[in-house]
């Protein structure tokens, strides 16, 4: 008998694994369906992931928002220009330091914004896990937890080291 409930516990153990294969957290309902929940523990659980979903959709909005800030800054920057005869206005250097300010200021907010973001969905992951049995709690080490991931734009590139050489002068535009 002893052999038999080894080898069920063992069975229901790789089917539990390979169910949560492909479960996000985010998805509340299967997310929930993979734990094996209890009712009562269903009732604080959900609410929490569904917080979490709000916050990773919050993120993804104001990266994107971020990333469109930066492209207009990009596109408006390498503009030709334009005399004030050929209907170009004067962009005096001011303006040019007031559009770059504002964008570092947005970026800094981002940023500080993402760190909080972090810590509060750390902060419900802990709570969650409080609630669980050490059985759900594997099963949650094996669902995957959201990510905020950086915006390409705060990305360290792999050739930004090669950008500038110390010793060598950099490249005008009277080189060519």
């Amino acid at each position: 008998m002893g052999k038999f409930t080894c080898a069920l516990f063992l069975s229901s153990y790789v089917l539990t694994l390979a169910a949560c294969g492909g479960v996000k957290l985010i998805e509340v309902q299967k997310s929930t369906a993979a734990l094996n929940l209890s009712p009562k523990q269903r009732e604080i659980v959900e609410p929490k992931i569904e917080f979490i979903t709000d916050i990773v959709e919050d993120y993804n909005f104001e990266k994107d928002e971020l990333e469109l800030a930066y492209q207009r800054y990009r596109s408006e920057a390498s503009l030709p220009r334009l005399s004030r005869y050929e209907g170009g206005g004067r962009r005096t250097r001011r303006q040019v330091f007031r559009e770059q300010n504002a964008l570092r200021t947005k970026i800094r907010a981002f940023a500080r914004q993402r760190q909080d973001y972090i810590k509060e969905i750390t902060n419900l992951i802990q709570e969650i896990r409080a609630i669980l049995t050490p059985r759900q709690l594997t099963t949650l080490e094996e669902i995957e937890l959201p990510k905020l991931k950086l915006p390409s734009i705060l990305r360290r590139s792999r050739y930004n080291d090669f950008l500038y050489v110390p010793g060598t002068r950099i490249g005008s535009p009277r080189d060519f």
